[in-house]
């Protein structure tokens, strides 16, 4: 058994009754966390926990009665993306040190297709077929990553239906990260972390668990129908993808692409990431001793089903109260492993969404959808116009963005700068983008009144960003699907998540000082010990602790994997 950390906890003072000339009895020593169980809910709104408070009965409930809660928490970028949020909730860094400056992106060295966020050339899938993924394009650090430094017999293992938000929350140097490979047919991971997959991950799949799945329909969880007309709205919504309404079924058989991608827009797909991460956590073996430990689950499906219907549908409603019951079976097999007292639970979301465009415009709200092309068409026309010789100017898009070819530029002996005012000039005419950044723009001075120009210079990586990089206004989502709704701006809407915290070393309350999920990696690393450097406007949710910093983790040697 390894040897327990110095205390979290201050001695309380000395009990009722002691005598006055009676020496004060040293602080009783606290555990250092066996375990912290870091989740992540894609495309969480915090308004989700507001709303459907009453109904929940697991962990949610958990969160919102013993937890420390923060209801004023917006990421300080712009890119409200997958990537980029996976990156920074367990480094507390953004995009401008990081390089994780979107899902996918143009390298300008390589040209040709966007490199995913997690592409890895040398890596290969496992057990194959699929993608080679790994952490290798984030330049960042987790707080995983710093434990394995401190503490090289701790373990780390991240889990989700999303490569990217597996890898990007498990960090370089875990012991593993694992997710669900469509085309090989269930939960996988890469050469990047092991040779060969561990036999309990052979025997699931060996098992076929997503065999029980076949034919599933998707059903409302509570029986009251009217109360998800009264918190949600009307099942039937225009702008919803189709097949609007319940039961929603499974399509097809595994490993065919149309039956994961239904069971990802399903309460299904989290459930089978608790069961990938429950196994993980034994096969692992994680949180049974004194060296911390670390399990990463990011669940997907409110990403998935958010898209398709949007926030105020009985879908995502339906599929928030799943989760609750679903997290809640999480947290109590978390404290099973790690003991009473000594399991450390942080949660927050990778990003928001915009309501549906339909649902905000029978409110009222001047909402637009916008195809791509209205900016591809705009910005051609304008460079056609403008320099009319020169040809391939535009490398890639990434519309209302855009990447040069330098290699044309040079060519037709034209400056970037030129060109990017054409572009700008020609996006801020569609009457749909109040600014345009340029690198130029981002490396300068902030100007005076935008109070967004940190947020975007938070998410600009000069090597992978785009040159010409827009500001939506408010309420209008791009996006090719004439159905769903989406992310991506620099909006309230798409930056206001949950930041929550429960368990050792955490004062229960609801806190409403400014913050975001940048803060979550200094704060963890204070409950744990770890040296962490606070970059400007970063801060450690200290109102949320209830006892003094541990010191620095202790050293131990490492252990097998």
């Amino acid at each position: 058994m390894r040897s327990t950390a110095p205390a979290l906890a201050l001695a309380l003072a000395v009990a009722a009754g002691t005598s006055a000339s009676a020496p004060a009895s040293p602080p009783a020593p606290a555990a250092r966390p066996r375990l912290l169980l870091f989740v992540s809910v894609d495309q969480l709104r915090y308004d989700y926990l507001v709303r459907f408070a009453p109904l929940f009965q697991g962990g949610f409930k958990r969160l919102l009665g013993e937890g420390a809660v923060f209801g004023n928490a917006f990421y300080r970028h712009a890119d409200t993306e997958t990537g980029p949020g996976h990156s920074v909730l367990l480094t507390g860094r953004h995009a401008r040190d990081t390089g994780i400056v979107a899902n996918e992106w143009y390298d300008r060295l390589r040209g040709g297709d966007l490199v995913n966020v997690v592409d890895d050339g040398l890596s290969r899938p496992l057990p194959g077929p699929g993608r080679g993924a790994s952490p290798a394009n984030s330049l960042g650090v987790t707080i995983g990553d710093l434990l394995k430094r401190a503490s090289p017999r701790s373990r780390v293992v991240g889990v989700s239906v999303k490569d990217r938000a597996a890898i990007l929350l498990a960090g370089r140097n875990a012991d593993a990260a694992y997710w669900l490979e469509a085309k090989g047919g269930g939960f996988g991971t890469s050469t990047y972390y092991m040779a060969a997959l561990p036999p309990w991950l052979t025997a699931w799949r060996d098992s076929r668990p997503f065999d029980r799945l076949r034919g599933a329909a998707w059903q409302r969880l509570l029986p009251d129908t009217a109360l998800y007309e009264r918190l949600a709205g009307p099942d039937d919504v225009k702008g919803e993808h189709e097949g609007r309404t319940f039961p929603h079924l499974i399509h097809g058989a595994p490993p065919d692409d149309t039956f994961f991608d239904d069971v990802r827009h399903t309460p299904f797909g989290d459930e089978m990431i608790l069961e990938a991460a429950l196994r993980a956590m034994d096969g692992h073996d994680v949180g049974s001793d004194d060296d911390t430990d670390i399990l990463a689950v990011s669940f997907s499906a409110t990403d998935a089903v958010g898209h398709y219907y949007g926030p105020d549908s009985q879908e995502e409603m339906d599929q928030v109260l799943r989760l609750d019951r679903t997290l809640g079976r999480l947290i109590e097999a978390a404290e099973r492993r790690a003991g009473p007292g000594r399991l450390l639970l942080a949660l927050s979301a990778d990003h928001g969404a915009m309501p549906l465009v339909e649902v905000l415009r029978a409110r009222g709200v001047d909402a637009r959808r916008v195809h791509p092309d209205v900016f591809r068409t705009a910005v051609k026309a304008a460079l056609a116009r403008s320099f009319p010789r020169a040809a391939g100017l535009v490398a890639k898009d990434d519309a209302p963005h855009f990447y040069l070819d330098e290699g044309a530029l040079r060519r037709n002996g034209l400056k970037a700068s030129a060109v990017e005012k054409v572009i700008g000039d020609a996006l801020r005419g569609t009457g749909l983008v109040d600014r345009v950044y340029t690198p130029a723009d981002l490396m300068g001075d902030p100007p005076a009144g935008d109070p967004d120009f940190a947020f975007f210079r938070n998410a600009f990586f000069e090597a992978r960003s785009p040159q010409v990089i827009a500001r939506l206004k408010r309420w209008v989502l791009v996006d090719e699907d004439p159905t769903g709704t989406g992310h991506g701006t620099v909006q309230d809407y798409d930056r206001h998540v949950p930041v929550a915290f429960l368990g050792a070393g955490i004062r229960a309350g609801r806190f409403e000082g400014a913050c975001g999920p940048e803060d979550i990696a200094p704060t963890l690393a204070t409950l744990l010990g770890l040296p962490y450097v606070l970059e400007d406007g970063q801060r450690v949710l200290a109102e949320a602790l209830s006892d003094p910093p541990l010191p620095p983790a202790p050293v131990s040697a490492p252990r097998p994997r």
